[in-house]
């Protein structure tokens, strides 16, 4: 992964594993009570492999955020200049 990927991937990482953590919510206790495997949000946190949006949607949800939120977080993480030059 790399360039517009690589940075798009890093802003969600970094909003979601904000958000878990301003929450105070433990990384085992939110994977164990939302159900979701560990290597599905080792690979979001991460950001070195590409998952899937079901996983990042599965994610979002957990945290109680709408896409609406989540969406305003993510343009708030995301450089000024992203996207203006395509992969």
């Amino acid at each position: 992964m790399q360039g517009n990927s690589l940075i798009l991937y890093k802003a969600i990482s970094k909003v979601i594993h904000t958000t878990r953590l301003s929450k105070g919510i433990k990384y085992t206790d939110f994977c164990y009570e939302n159900d979701i495997p560990m290597s599905s949000y080792d690979a979001i946190i991460n950001a070195t492999n590409q998952t899937t949006y079901y996983n990042i949607a599965k994610v979002v949800k957990a945290l109680g955020l709408s896409f609406e939120e989540f969406g305003k977080m993510l343009d708030e993480e995301l450089p000024k200049n992203f996207m203006t030059n395509e992969d």
